[in-house]
């Protein structure tokens, strides 16, 4: 086999592979042997029909197949012959096989960038000080105390910040009904006996202000200004009169901190709850500090790293951004039309963050392969159980999910990547400020 591989643009290359015409003759004698002795024609008993006879009805698919196995072994041969680490193929002219003709074939492919890898054992990093004060110790603490209160029917008082407020409201916009105005406003332009909160809260930018003070029995004008980058675009922008009428109010009732709250979170006292969530504050505190120090050391790396990546990963890579980017919003009920007007520049984000994974994988992949970090399938079957668990689905079926996306390479060397980073974590050197 002869094999030779010219540069074909960035991060490309072409391999040109021919095969002798001897080979090719090889091939084909020992497929028609194969054929021969198992080929079905009429008149004969399986695998005894002439030879002739048999390629004669069966020379087509003979060349067929050994095309498909010299450029299937000729492409891999070539590869690992010469190192080259194709990372995707992007054009393959096939051959046509002919007896005593060499079969020769080219193939594009995009590969692995080249570079040196940079000092990788030592970086330098600091550590933050974990502090926390008690003052989010207690902030924590109402907010737990926040999450079993009730709201009590109140009468003889008007509406007060942090209420909930039963209301009839329909609101107008220019004199025409919100309700008319398009379907992402639905539900914003009339509603009957509808609890809102006289807070932050509110449903509807300066609800809140609006009620604040009105009586049961009150029917008041709420003005409100939508904001240009509102959910509802048929709303955004715009100004909006909303008729009011109060038919109920409910004061927000938080327990109090005592004996009774305590055994309600399984604590003996205030101290212990005090030291419980104090606790888990500085674990996750410290859990985030990690997360940080993690992607400084592999920032510091990228610094050190010069080189071409390949287009198809970085633009396969963007996509999968695009999407995720797409899909918060989306769940964020941010409208198509201010996705669009924002297309460019969620864009330009989208490449500029995919340039840098891509980077990262090639220099993480390589310090894996160079100081021989694997993964075991016991700790891919830790993996997995535990996105398993992240995404409330079990692991049997999160695993038959993957196999039929055809995801579990991917997880495998991300799994990869991570015990890279560790593994640098551990060389690191890491002060204390």
């Amino acid at each position: 086999m002869n094999v030779t591989i010219e540069d074909a643009g960035t991060c490309r290359k072409t391999l040109q592979i021919e095969w002798s015409a001897e080979r090719v003759d090889s091939e084909y004698a020992k497929s028609l042997k194969e054929y021969a002795s198992v080929a079905r024609i009429k008149g004969f008993r399986p695998g005894k029909a002439p030879v002739k006879m048999v390629e004669n009805r069966y020379a087509k698919n003979i060349l067929e197949d050994i095309r498909d196995r010299l450029v299937a072994e000729g492409y891999q041969g070539a590869l690992k012959e010469h190192g080259v680490e194709v990372v995707h193929i992007i054009d393959l002219k096939e051959p046509t096989a002919e007896p005593g003709t060499p079969l020769s074939f080219s193939v594009t492919v995009e590969v692995a960038p080249e570079f040196d890898l940079p000092a990788y054992e030592g970086v330098k990093l600091k550590r933050n000080a974990i502090e926390v004060d008690e003052a989010k110790v207690d902030e924590t603490i109402q907010g737990i105390a926040d999450q079993f209160a009730s709201f009590d029917e109140v009468d003889g008082r008007s509406v007060e910040k942090g209420d909930l407020v039963q209301i009839d409201y329909e609101g107008v916009v220019d004199g025409q009904s919100i309700e008319d105005l398009g379907e992402d406003a639905k539900g914003l332009g009339k509603r009957d006996d509808f609890w809102v909160r006289a807070d932050e809260n509110a449903f509807l930018p300066e609800f809140a202000d609006g009620l604040v003070g009105l009586d049961v029995g009150a029917k008041h004008q709420i003005l409100v200004d939508f904001p240009s980058d509102f959910a509802a675009s048929s709303l955004a922008g715009k100004k909006a009169t909303y008729f009011v009428t109060v038919k109920g109010i409910r004061s927000k009732v938080v327990p109090p901190i005592d004996a009774a709250f305590f055994e309600r979170l399984g604590v003996e006292n205030e101290e212990d709850l005090r030291a419980k969530i104090r606790a888990d504050l500085e674990e996750s505190a410290q859990q985030r500090e990690t997360g940080r120090l993690r992607n400084e050391l592999v920032d510091q790396l990228l610094k050190g790293v010069e080189c071409d990546l390949p287009e198809t990963v970085v633009s396969g890579e963007a996509r999968g951004i695009i999407q995720d980017i797409l899909r918060d919003n989306s769940s964020r009920g941010v409208s198509e039309e201010q996705l669009i007007e924002k297309k460019d520049e969620i864009v330009e984000m989208a490449n500029r963050n995919a340039e840098g994974r891509v980077k990262a994988q090639f220099v993480l992949d390589r310090i894996a392969e160079k100081e021989n970090i694997t993964v075991s399938a016991s700790q891919l079957n830790s993996h997995i159980d535990l996105l398993a668990r992240r995404y409330g689905m079990k692991p049997d079926e999160f695993r038959q999910e993957l196999k039929k996306r055809e995801a579990m390479p991917g997880i495998e060397k991300e799994l990869r990547r991570s015990m890279t980073i560790d593994y640098l974590m551990e060389k690191a050197d890491i002060s204390e400020s």
